[in-house]
């Protein structure tokens, strides 16, 4: 059977000598037939076969298989352990909900004399579409099967619904405790103390969006069934990461994008297209490297030591957005924070992209990914 472990499997032939004696009668003499020794050998099973193993137990370089006949079962088992979302019909299924959702959104718009919706459709699933084309297709669709990443950017649209629910309740339970009235503190109200704004902004941003989300994102890779499994690189990690989050992205667009439904949505549609999902690709890009290092490395992709960067850098943003509108009546130049937080996807996407152009050629190809071969 197929090793899913990450360990490589290692088989030893028996060593069997075997003597067989017939005590003839007669003019029958004694014969005594010896079976061959045969060896033991270590072997490890893999694409092409059965191959000689070190005494680490990894596949010794250039040695020949033992047991090609092996190749045609592994594959089958390969075929069998990979994720079930890996066919045409998923993404048949894919691209059929992406064209019904954006003619849904043209018919909705044309019914209800509100033209722009379909074109607001559009804009809201576009700026996922073109940072996952460079991520992946552009570069690197070798390193990922294509239904795999699409079948982690649909996980990602759904595990945005539990989220989104989590949320709420984290909001709902910070302002059962304090008393705090959230709604007014989001939108600035006068009468709410500077010190409610301050407070609460910094536990939105950290504690319920930051932390929830980017867990999510972690969750989807590790924990997730096949996350990491049968992975062709390690670089196929960052991809599925990266695809994870902007699935994840995609749904938090639509429904910030048609919250309002009028013409002023363009301009949300295009800030978000410019910042907030780019800054979910770059956590999400993060995050699929120190997961993909620390197993290059046969070491435990801690939650903790995956998370802490992309929590901060998501809850940086996400507070200083918050300050600059809870506060903008009580200083027009609070609002300067706002700016300050366009700074932050920026330097996001340009440490994981400085981050990806780094690493060594054995995260894209190589004997080191075979341990990632779960």
């Amino acid at each position: 059977t197929h090793n899913i472990t990450g360990i490589p499997e290692v088989v030893m032939e028996d060593e069997r000598t075997e003597e067989i004696s017939d005590e003839g009668q007669g003019d029958v003499e004694d014969e005594t037939v010896t079976m061959p020794m045969v060896q033991a050998t270590p072997v490890v099973r893999t694409e092409i076969g059965d191959v000689p193993a070190d005494a680490e137990g990894q596949p010794i370089q250039g040695a020949e298989p033992i047991h090609p006949q092996a190749v045609q079962a592994y594959r089958t088992q390969r075929s069998q352990d990979r994720n079930c979302c890996e066919n045409r019909a998923c993404l048949w299924t894919f691209w059929l909900i992406v064209a019904g959702f954006i003619i849904t959104s043209f018919v909705v718009g044309f019914v209800t004399k509100r033209p722009w919706l379909g074109a607001l459709g559009i804009l809201s699933i576009i700026p996922a579409a073109v940072i996952l084309y460079i991520i992946y297709w552009k570069n690197h669709k070798t390193q990922v099967e294509l239904p795999r990443v699409v079948n982690m950017f649909c996980w990602g649209i759904v595990g945005a619904i539990p989220a989104a629910f989590l949320e709420l309740l984290l909001t709902f339970m910070f302002a059962w405790a304090t008393g705090y009235n959230t709604k007014n503190v989001e939108n600035g109200d006068n009468n709410e103390p500077v010190s409610h704004v301050v407070i609460y902004s910094l536990f939105a941003a950290f504690f319920v969006a930051a932390l929830c989300e980017e867990s999510l994102k972690y969750y989807l890779v590790v924990e997730f069934p096949n996350g990491t499994k049968n992975v062709r690189t390690a670089y196929g990690i960052v991809v599925l990461a990266t695809a994870g989050a902007l699935g994840f992205a995609t749904l938090e667009n639509i429904g910030y994008v048609f919250q309002d439904s009028s013409s002023s949505s363009f301009a949300v549609a295009i800030m978000r297209a410019l910042l907030a999902v780019p800054l979910h690709a770059a956590t999400g890009m993060i995050i699929g490297l120190s997961i993909a290092k620390a197993l290059m490395d046969r070491s435990n992709p801690a939650c903790w030591k995956v998370l802490w960067l992309p929590i901060l850098l998501h809850g940086t943003y996400d507070g200083l957005l918050m300050l600059s509108l809870g506060l903008k009546n009580e200083n027009p130049d609070i609002q300067n924070l706002g700016i300050l937080a366009f700074l932050i996807p920026i330097f996001a996407l340009g440490y994981g992209v400085r981050q990806i152009y780094k690493l060594p050629p054995e995260y894209f190809v190589g004997e080191a990914n075979q341990r990632l071969l779960a």
